[in-house]
């Protein structure tokens, strides 16, 4: 347990990945449930949503397991948090269509917009930290 009240404590350094991790849960189980996406409608909409939310996920860790040393290190790690900005953009276009074909009420979705949008405000904050890390001697 934290002693660190909650309204003093700063994000943690690893937020972008737990809001991916949340969102990925959160929209998998939405267009995997009938009552949201009808079975019919599994390989326009479930099917491609969760190759974007994996492949969010899979730039998230290559950028995350890059340590730059030089600068084509910095540029590889950037190129990664940018394509899982725009995988992010992809999910909210891949919402935004759910909502115009679908009988969905755009309510059900609003943590899922929220998240995602929270996710690429994160994401975006990430990628202006990137720097050459210096060896200390």
């Amino acid at each position: 347990m934290s002693s660190v009240l909650a309204r003093n404590r700063s994000l943690s350094e690893l937020e972008f990945y737990k809001n991916a991790c949340e969102m990925r849960g959160i929209l998998t189980r939405f267009v995997m449930s009938e009552k949201h996406v009808p079975k019919k409608y599994r390989f326009v909409f479930a099917i491609p949503m969760t190759e974007l939310l994996k492949e969010l996920m899979c730039n998230i860790t290559a950028a995350n397991t890059i340590y730059p040393i030089n600068e084509h290190e910095v540029q590889m790690r950037r190129d990664f948090q940018t394509m899982a900005i725009a995988n992010c953009e992809q999910i909210f276009q891949m919402m935004e269509y759910m909502v115009d074909t679908l009988p969905i009420d755009a309510n059900s979705l609003k943590q899922s917009i929220e998240l995602t949008l929270k996710e690429t405000a994160l994401l975006k904050s990430w990628r202006k930290t990137n720097r050459v890390m210096q060896d200390k001697k």
